[in-house]
């Protein structure tokens, strides 16, 4: 994959990342501050960081979050416009819960209530990620099939080949889109805030390392689906090589 699709990808999960941000630092609240100390929530932010960071350099390198990221960010919220209301909920389901809590009244409603956020949180998250793998599986399939369509041109596929790549680059495209969104909302929810561009840096850095384990898993279409040469046939009778009479 090129540096500049690379990018286009790692953008585009990387947006996504930090337009569910506030669900995910929702679930931190109501259930991952609970999972693991400090100590080991710092180690495991500044692994993952390092790690994805390392695959930006590698395969995108000059990646940073900018207008484009933020425009990804923004038509992921805007599809459906309903995160931001979410959040309200969210903050008023725990803000109802401590105030339960403060007033005596029964622990089983306020986990009743926590459980309802949790919940609504986490279903912004699966949203936003599955947004994101939408437009990850336009984009790579565009680029899938442009280049079938010039692989048949050159004889180096054949019609069913390069659709079947096509197929496969944008699927793998919105699995590694849709798993840079959750790898990086796993990460918020399980140690706490983050900064946006550290959020999009995992998220961008997630998708461009899972679309490359994938390519390596599936296979281009392109190596396993190539035009045979036609090999002339030999009559009855003729040496190898030969012409017939």
């Amino acid at each position: 994959m090129s540096s500049r699709r690379n990018k286009i990808l790692g953008t585009i999960a990387g947006g996504g990342a930090v337009a569910v941000r506030g669900a995910a630092e929702a679930l931190f609240s109501t259930a991952g501050k609970g999972l693991l100390d400090e100590g080991a929530r710092e180690g495991l932010r500044r692994a993952m960081v390092e790690n994805t960071a390392a695959v930006v350099d590698t395969f995108a390198p000059g990646l940073s979050m900018g207008p484009q990221a933020t425009a990804a960010a923004k038509l992921i919220v805007d599809q459906g416009g309903k995160q931001a209301g979410a959040l309200v909920a969210q903050e008023a389901a725990r803000r109802a819960g401590q105030a339960a809590l403060a007033d005596g009244a029964s622990a089983a409603a306020a986990k009743a209530l926590a459980r309802e956020a949790m919940k609504t949180a986490g279903r912004e998250v699966l949203k936003g990620a599955g947004k994101a793998a939408g437009i990850g599986f336009v984009i790579d399939g565009a680029f899938g099939a442009y280049e079938g369509v010039t692989a048949y041109q050159r004889g180096e596929m054949t019609k069913k080949g390069a659709l079947a790549h096509a197929a496969q680059e944008a699927s793998t495209g919105a699995v590694a889109t849709g798993a840079g969104v959750l790898l990086a909302a796993g990460l918020v929810a399980v140690t706490g805030g983050a900064a946006a561009p550290l959020v999009f840096a995992v998220g961008a850095g997630g998708a461009i390392g899972a679309k490359q384990i994938l390519r390596r898993l599936v296979g281009r279409a392109s190596s396993k689906i190539l035009v045979r040469p036609v090999v002339p046939t030999v009559p009855d009778g003729a040496p190898d090589g030969g012409q017939a009479g």
